[in-house]
């Protein structure tokens, strides 16, 4: 046994509950989430000394090989059970004060960055659900419980997603809503390549990306923010995004990524509602306010005035000049102009949706 050569301690199933355990009163698995938060909680977390693995319908014996992950960089992620715990503790005891804060900051170091960790299974999620629940006990005020709420719901977002797949496989081969699988997108290959590439002219889209390709890992709002733009923008099919992340994070796990990309696109399960489309210079300015995340991804741009940082397109041409910085020489012109793409968006989901109503009206 290789246990008896190395040191080994098993961290438990993928899952915390497992998807059995949490279903709705008529048995029937939830497809919206808040219902299904509300149930997780009510169960008893088990022990996780001595829990065997679970075996999960994960990966379809399908599947393409091609969304497979590849090797991507890991420098950033040093590996190991002691890593793990060491940047557990470092999320437990310092950051989740502030987690609810500053977790969807991308210039902040507010978020735990474990999932690398829990993906190859170095640390437990049940363990650390176990932990993140002993510190709400502990809290003594709302403002204390925020953090540790915060976190655990993202604990249960990844079960969430976790027993999505294991009821509902056929969402790795297309939507869940099976009205917005007609969507007629432009798919322009040039465009993909821009994004991926983190060449977009979008500051905020380019920095994630690049952040992503360098290290292995994106920030969660960040994926938001670049899968937005992928579909709502550039209206390219969202299977080609999850399927990059898949090849490129070195957390990519299918129901995760799967779950993240079809609430984003608004084709999922419990998925923000289509017509939601993110401002990508807004969302910079929220997140990333002082233009720090931005400087550090995308170092073009490092000496542009901060006024101009999330939009860089409208600095005049005299500051293009003085800050070394000429738009469409330095740093490309944004691909497409968002105010212009948003009914081209609406149309193209709205089709697809008369589609399917119109072949359920004739069967």
């Amino acid at each position: 046994m290789v246990s008896a050569q190395v040191p080994l301690s098993l961290p438990g199933c993928a899952a915390i509950l497992h998807p059995a355990q949490v279903r709705k009163a008529d048995g029937q698995p939830y497809t919206v989430f808040t219902p299904y938060s509300h149930s997780w909680l009510k169960v008893d977390l088990p022990d996780a000394g001595g829990l065997a693995p679970l075996r999960l319908p994960l990966l379809p014996a399908d599947i393409e090989s091609e969304a497979m992950p590849i090797s991507p960089p890991v420098a950033d992620f040093a590996a190991g059970e002691q890593e793990a715990a060491r940047r557990a503790e470092v999320i437990l005891e310092g950051r989740l004060a502030a987690y609810a804060e500053q977790r969807d900051r991308l210039d902040l170091p507010g978020t735990s960055v474990l999932s690398p960790y829990i993906k190859f299974g170095m640390i437990s999620p049940l363990k650390l659900a176990q932990q993140v629940k002993a510190k709400l006990l502990a809290a003594g005020s709302a403002s204390a419980e925020s953090g540790p709420q915060k976190y655990l719901n993202q604990l249960i977002w990844r079960d969430f997603y976790q027993q999505i797949l294991c009821h509902y496989p056929h969402v790795l081969k297309g939507a869940f809503n099976r009205a917005l699988l007609q969507i007629p997108w432009r798919n322009v290959e040039s465009e993909f390549s821009a994004w991926k590439e983190g060449r977009t002219g979008v500051p905020i889209v380019d920095a994630c990306l690049r952040q992503m390709l360098e290290t292995g890992w994106m920030h969660n709002r960040g994926r938001m923010i670049v899968a937005s733009f992928l579909v709502k923008d550039l209206l390219i099919d969202w299977q080609w995004g999850e399927r990059f992340f898949m090849q490129t994070l070195i957390d990519g796990d299918p129901a995760a990524n799967n779950g993240g990309w079809q609430w984003t696109a608004g084709v999922g399960t419990d998925a923000a509602p289509y017509f939601r489309i993110f401002n990508p210079v807004r969302q910079s300015e929220q997140f990333d306010p002082d233009g720090d995340f931005i400087c550090r991804w995308v170092p073009e741009l490092a000496r542009a005035p901060r006024q101009y940082i999330h939009s860089p397109w409208k600095m005049p041409v005299d500051v293009q000049n003085q800050c070394g910085c000429r738009i469409g020489i330095n740093y490309p012109f944004p691909i497409v102009d968002h105010a212009q793409t948003r009914q081209r968006t609406l149309d193209a989901f709205q089709q697809s949706k008369d589609l399917y109503n119109s072949t359920r009206s004739k069967a």
